[in-house]
């Protein structure tokens, strides 16, 4: 009798790379961010890691994708906050809103489904908000958020280049 085979487990082309950016981005975030004001920079270390990447045409696609999708989720979540207020049934009329933009809107980014995300996190925090102002006022501490964890995921791709590039010329 055979014994089954297990599957080889090696590790995909960059995976240092990735692991290197992404914890030492979470790190800067964490302790910049924090020193700054934010208590939980969470969302700023998602995006890094959904951002992050090698390549720097796919990272300025990423970078691109989240903030698109960000600034739309946060618009259609405000607007219904604004409107209908704080209740499930605007959670869902600002949820086919996000996907109705996302659906009819030419050149969409292909990870669309981050608006709506967007939409549900923002409008379930809102929840347990204080009021109208507090809520808008998360929703914006949530795109200054998105906006520098991309933008150090592409920063650190820029570096990255840079000393790969460095490394050819000399190597």
């Amino acid at each position: 009798m055979e014994l089954p085979t297990l599957p080889t487990i090696t590790p995909r082309k960059n995976s240092l790379v990735y692991l290197v950016k992404i914890l030492s981005g979470s790190l800067i975030l964490w302790f910049g961010l924090r020193a700054i004001g934010f208590t939980s920079p969470y969302w700023a270390m998602i995006s890094l890691i959904i951002v992050t990447e090698p390549d720097i045409t796919q990272a300025k696609a990423n970078f691109r994708a989240r903030l698109i999708n960000t600034l739309s989720g946060c618009v259609v979540a405000c607007a219904a906050l604004i409107i209908f207020g704080a209740t499930f049934w605007a959670m869902l009329i600002a949820l086919t809103g996000a996907v109705i933009i996302a659906m009819l809107w030419q050149n969409y980014p292909s990870n669309w489904r981050l608006g709506p995300a967007t939409v549900v996190i923002l409008m379930s925090a809102a929840f347990s908000g204080a009021g109208l102002h507090e809520e808008l006022n998360l929703a914006l501490l949530r795109v200054v958020e998105v906006i520098a964890g991309s933008t150090l995921a592409l920063l650190q791709t820029v570096i990255y280049i840079g000393l790969v590039n460095r490394r050819q010329r000399l190597g």
